[in-house]
C-alpha cells in the first residue's frame, strides 16, 4: 500500500515540467484554440492565428477529421532561446513554440521559422488527437489524457496513436512541412544524401527505422528518412490517403498493428512498402557518387566548418563522450584535437580562443543562445545572437529576439538585411541567399548575382580569385559549386558533400555524409571544364495552393493575463490495481489537473486496500523563481494493523534554484514533513545542493559529476546534520568510475520514538526527510546516532543491440557494474557496527513498443555482516 502511493505520486510530478522558464504571459482565447504568449510577440499574434487557421482547415481535409478537444498554443518568451518546438497530448492537446531557430536555417531550408513550427507541430496534434474506436473514446471520456489504463483485465488506450513509431509521426510531419511553400527538409540535399547512403548500405529496414536506435543517424532518421518515405507514399497514394492513415490507426482498440493498418490503408504492409521505397531510392539514385579524398577525421555529429588564415576547425564527437574541437592546419594538413566541455555548435575563434554556438541555461530563469567557451560559459556580449562572423572586429549575427519569422542580420545592434541562409563574411563583404518564392537568390551585400530554383544552398568559402563556393543540391544529394563571373561549375565529383573549406589553391577540406557517420577529407580539385547549366531542384509535386500568411489582420482579440493557478484544468485520471500479502487486493486512483504551460499541477490521489484508505491532495508550482509544493493526506484505518501512525500526513517544501551557469546548478530547499505512516517524526529540513554535471550525446551515464549536498534537520528536540559528496568520471571505452561519501550525525537516538537517522532497505518515502539512509541488505528499519558511508562504483557499457519490428520489445544496450559500499554506524554511544556491502549488477536498456525506454536491473548483493547475507533483486527504471 505504502509503495503504491509512492508510485502514483511520482506520476503527478511529471506534469510539472519546465517547458518554459518563469516569465509573464498573456492569454487570448478563440472558439477552439487558446493562445498563451509573451507580450513581445503580441504584434504578430493575429498573423499567427490567421496562418494556423488556414493550416488547420487544410489538415482537416487531408487527415479527415478535426480536433475533439481545445488546442492550446504556447509561444515561449525570449527567455527561452531554444531552437525547437513540441506537440503533445499531455497534459492537453497542445503545442509550444520556441523562437531560436534562425541558427538552423540551412538545415531546415525554411523561409519562416514560425511557419515551420506551425505546420510541423500542428501535424503532430492531428496525428495524436484522434480516437476512432469505442474503447478509446470511452477511456478518454473517463480517464482524460491518460496514456494507458487497465479496466479489470481490459487494456484501455485513450490516446491510441501515441503508440505509433516516431518514424511514422515525424516523417509525416516533415512531409507536410514541405508542402506549403515555406521550404522544408525534403528540399535539402543533405537529407537526400543521407537517405541514399543508408539505402545503398542496406540500413533502411523495419527494425532499424521503427525503433529508437543508438546508431547513426540516430533520431534524425525519423525526420529525414521518414519524411522521404512519406513523400514516396504520397506519390503512390495521394496526400489524403497518407494523412488519413492516422484515422485508420486510431480505429484499433489495441494500437500496435502497423502492418495491418498499412495493409488496410494502402493495400500493402509497412514492410513491403518500405522495401519498395528502398528499391526506388537505389534505382533512381544509382548514379550516386562518393567524393574521394584523404581521410583526416570522422565524427558522429556534424556542425559547420569555420576557418581563419591558418586553420580550419569544427566540432567532432563519438556521441558518447565530450565533443572536441577538430583543428586542421591549412598548410601542412596536420590534425589537432582540443579537449574541453564543448557545447555542440559551430565553432568560432575570437581573440585566439574557441567558442561554440549553442543554447543553454545561463541563470535559473534564462535559457540563452550565444557563444560558449570550453567550460560551457557564455561569452559576454553574444546573448541572443547566432553569430555568423565579423566585419572589422564587430560581430555579425542573427538577432534571436527579432528572427521568429525570418532571420534578421545585425551588427552593433543595427539591422542590416534579411537572410534565408547562413551568412559568410569575407573581407568585409557578406554573402548569403534570399528566397523569392521557389527561387533562391545569391547576394553579395545588397547586390543579387545569381539565382536558381530551390530552397537548399549556403555559401561556404570565397577564393582568392573571388570564386564563390556554395553547397547546393544534386539529383542524388549535395555537393559544392563554384560561381565566378556568373559562370557556375561543380567543383568536386560527389553527391555526399555537405561542407567545404579551402586549404589552398585547388585544395580543400570537405565533409561527407556516409552510412556510419561523417568523414573529413582532404581533396585536390579541378573545377569542371564544362559549366553547369543549373542546380537540381527537388520539386515537391504535392504542394497545395500556397497560403498567403502573415499579412495585416485587424486585431479583435480579447487578452488577459495568464495566471497558472486559474489555468488549471482536469487533464487525466490515473488508475491501477495492486496486490500485496499484507494489504490484499487494492486500487489506486489519481485525478490530475495542470495548466497548459505545465507550471503548476494539482492531484488528488486515492489509495485503498483491506487495511486502510488514504486520500490526499498534492500541489506543485514552478511558475516563479521560488518553487513550492505541498501534500496533505487523510488516513482511515480499517483495522488495528497500523496503530503506530497518524490519521493524516502532510509535507511541504520551498525550493529556490539560485545557480545555473556553465554546467553548475545550485538549489536551496526548506521542507517540513509530518509523516502519516508513523506518529513521531516531524522533521523540518534545510538543504543545499550544488552540482556540476556533464552528460554528452547518448552516453548512458554522466560523463562527469561533482555533487555536494548539505542538510540540517530538526525533528522535535533532536537535531541532525549531514553532508554527502559524489564524484563520477567517464573514461574511454564507455567505462565509468564513481565515488560517494556521506556523513550523518544526530544529537540523539531513540528506537522506540523513531529519533535519529533512519536506516532502511527502501528508498526515501514521498515525504521530504533528508535524515534517512538506504541500505538494501538491511531487513528491518532502525535508527542511528552517527553514520559514515563510502562507496566506489565501476561501470562498463556495451553496445549489444537487438531490434525487433514485429515483437514489441527490443534491446538497445547493456552495462555491468560492481559497487562496494562501506558503512560505519553508531547506533548508540555504546553500540557501533561496520558493514561491507558488495553489489554486482547487470542493467539492460529495453525498448517497449519501439519507443518507451525501460531500464531493467538485476542485482546480487552480498553483506557478510547481516543475518540475510545474500540478496537478489530486480529493479525497473530506478537509478542508483
Amino acid at each position: 500500500m505504502y509503495k503504491s502511493i509512492l508510485a502514483i505520486s511520482l506520476l503527478t510530478y511529471i506534469l510539472v515540467a519546465e517547458v518554459v522558464v518563469p516569465d509573464n504571459y498573456l492569454l487570448s482565447e478563440e472558439k477552439n484554440i487558446s493562445y498563451i504568449y509573451a507580450n513581445e510577440y503580441a504584434s504578430i499574434l493575429d498573423d499567427l492565428k490567421a496562418y494556423q487557421s488556414d493550416i488547420i482547415k487544410g489538415y482537416e481535409k487531408t487527415y479527415g477529421y478535426g480536433f475533439d478537444s481545445r488546442l492550446y498554443v504556447g509561444l515561449a518568451s525570449s527567455k527561452n532561446q531554444i531552437a525547437n518546438g513540441f506537440s503533445t497530448q499531455f497534459p492537453f492537446n497542445q503545442q509550444i513554440f520556441y523562437g531560436a531557430g534562425a541558427g538552423y536555417i540551412d538545415y531546415f531550408c525554411f523561409s519562416s521559422w514560425l511557419k515551420t513550427l506551425i505546420i510541423h507541430e500542428t501535424a503532430h496534434n492531428f496525428q495524436l488527437n484522434p480516437k476512432f474506436n469505442d474503447l478509446s473514446k470511452i477511456g478518454h471520456d473517463i480517464l482524460g489524457n491518460t496514456p494507458f489504463a487497465m479496466f479489470s483485465f481490459i487494456p484501455l488506450f485513450p490516446l491510441p496513436n501515441i503508440t505509433e513509431s516516431s518514424f511514422i509521426l515525424e516523417g509525416n510531419a516533415v512531409m507536410n512541412e514541405s508542402r506549403y511553400g515555406n521550404g522544408g527538409r525534403l528540399f535539402s540535399g543533405y537529407a537526400l544524401a543521407e537517405v541514399v547512403v543508408l539505402a545503398r548500405a542496406g540500413l533502411i529496414t523495419p527494425e532499424l527505422m521503427y525503433n529508437e536506435t543508438l546508431n547513426f543517424p540516430y533520431g534524425e532518421k525519423f525526420y529525414l528518412v521518414g519524411g522521404f518515405f512519406q513523400q514516396f507514399l504520397v506519390k503512390k497514394f495521394g496526400i489524403e490517403r497518407v494523412n488519413g492513415y492516422f484515422k485508420t490507426y486510431a480505429t484499433q482498440p489495441l494500437p500496435f498493428f502497423t502492418n495491418k493498418v498499412f495493409q488496410q490503408q494502402f493495400g500493402a504492409t509497412f514492410e513491403v512498402l518500405l522495401a519498395q521505397f528502398v528499391d526506388e531510392v537505389q534505382k533512381v539514385h544509382q548514379g550516386f557518387k562518393t567524393a574521394q579524398g584523404r581521410i583526416l577525421a570522422k565524427s558522429q555529429i556534424f556542425v559547420p566548418l569555420n576557418r581563419d588564415a591558418k586553420k580550419v576547425y569544427s566540432v567532432v564527437s563519438d556521441k558518447k563522450s565530450a565533443p572536441k574541437i577538430l583543428e586542421i592546419d591549412r598548410e601542412n594538413e596536420s590534425v589537432k584535437y582540443i579537449e574541453g566541455s564543448w557545447r555542440v555548435g559551430e565553432p568560432f575563434k575570437i581573440n585566439g580562443s574557441y567558442y561554440t554556438q549553442s543554447s543553454a541555461k545561463t541563470k535559473p530563469t534564462q535559457i540563452t543562445m550565444g557563444l560558449f567557451d570550453k567550460n560551457g560559459y557564455l561569452l559576454k556580449g553574444t546573448e541572443g545572437h547566432v553569430v555568423q562572423g565579423d566585419i572589422n572586429g564587430s560581430l555579425v549575427y542573427f538577432d534571436i529576439t527579432k528572427s521568429l519569422e525570418t532571420p534578421y542580420v545585425y551588427s552593433n545592434g543595427e539591422a542590416l538585411f534579411k537572410s534565408y541562409s547562413s551568412v559568410y563574411i569575407n573581407k568585409g563583404n557578406a554573402y548569403y541567399f534570399k528566397q523569392e518564392g521557389e527561387k533562391r537568390v545569391l547576394y553579395k551585400n545588397n547586390e543579387a548575382s545569381f539565382s536558381y530554383q530551390g530552397h537548399y544552398g549556403f555559401v561556404v568559402d570565397i577564393g582568392k580569385d573571388e570564386t564563390i563556393y556554395f553547397i547546393a543540391s544534386t539529383p542524388n544529394g549535395s555537393t559544392v559549386y563554384g560561381l565566378k563571373d556568373r559562370v557556375l561549375k561543380q567543383i568536386i565529383d560527389g553527391d555526399d558533400i555537405i561542407e567545404f573549406k579551402l586549404l589552398g589553391q585547388n585544395r580543400a577540406l570537405i565533409v561527407t555524409i556516409g552510412a556510419d557517420g561523417y568523414t573529413y577529407k582532404v581533396v585536390n580539385f579541378r573545377p569542371s571544364e564544362k559549366a553547369s547549366s543549373s542546380i537540381y531542384y527537388n520539386n515537391i509535386a504535392n504542394q497545395p495552393t500556397k497560403i498567403q500568411a502573415f499579412q495585416s489582420h485587424q486585431s479583435s482579440r480579447v487578452t488577459q493575463k495568464y495566471r497558472p493557478l486559474e489555468a488549471l484544468r482536469k487533464s487525466s485520471l490515473y488508475q491501477s490495481m495492486n496486490y500485496s500479502s499484507y494489504g490484499g487486493f487494492g486500487f489506486d486512483l489519481q485525478m490530475n489537473f495542470s495548466d497548459p504551460l505545465m507550471q503548476n499541477a494539482l492531484s488528488v490521489p486515492l489509495s485503498y486496500n483491506r487495511n486502510r484508505t488514504v486520500l490526499g491532495v498534492k500541489y506543485e508550482n514552478r511558475a516563479y523563481p521560488l518553487e513550492f509544493g505541498a501534500t496533505v493526506y487523510g488516513v482511515y484505518s480499517h483495522d488495528n494493523t497500523f496503530e503506530a501512525e497518524r490519521d493524516y500526513g502532510l509535507d511541504g517544501y520551498l525550493r529556490y534554484p539560485f545557480l545555473a551557469t556553465g554546467y553548475w546548478r545550485g538549489t536551496a530547499t526548506t521542507a517540513y514533513t509530518k509523516a502519516y505512516d508513523n506518529i513521531y517524526r516531524t522533521p523540518l529540513t534545510l538543504s543545499l545542493d550544488i552540482i556540476h554535471a556533464q552528460k554528452f550525446g547518448l552516453s548512458k551515464y554522466l560523463n562527469s559529476l561533482n555533487a555536494l549536498s548539505l542538510f540540517a534537520s530538526r525533528d522535535r528536540d533532536n537535531n541532525t546534520v549531514g553532508l554527502s559528496y559524489q564524484w563520477e568520471k567517464g573514461f574511454s571505452g564507455q567505462t565509468y568510475l564513481g565515488f560517494k561519501g556521506a556523513y550523518f550525525k544526530s544529537d540523539g537516538v531513540d528506537m522506540a520514538l523513531e529519533k535519529g537517522i533512519e536506516i532502511s532497505d527502501t528508498f526515501s518515502s514521498l515525504q521530504s526527510d533528508s535524515a534517512t539512509l538506504n541500505m538494501p541488505s538491511l531487513t528491518t528499519k532502525t535508527y542511528a546516532k552517527e553514520v559514515k558511508t563510502a562507496e566506489i562504483t565501476l561501470k562498463k557499457v556495451f553496445d549489444g543491440a537487438f531490434y525487433n519490428f514485429s515483437f514489441p520489445l527490443s534491446l538497445q544496450r547493456e552495462s555491468i557494474y560492481i559497487k562496494e559500499k562501506f558503512y560505519d554506524i553508531d547506533f548508540t554511544e555504546a553500540s557501533e557496527r561496520q558493514y561491507s556491502e558488495t553489489t554486482i549488477g547487470l542493467e539492460a536498456d529495453f525498448l517497449f513498443i519501439h519507443k518507451l525506454p525501460i531500464p531493467l536491473k538485476f542485482e546480487y548483493i552480498y553483506n557478510a555482516d547481516v543475518p540475510d547475507k545474500e540478496l537478489f533483486r530486480v529493479l525497473v527504471g530506478a537509478d542508483f
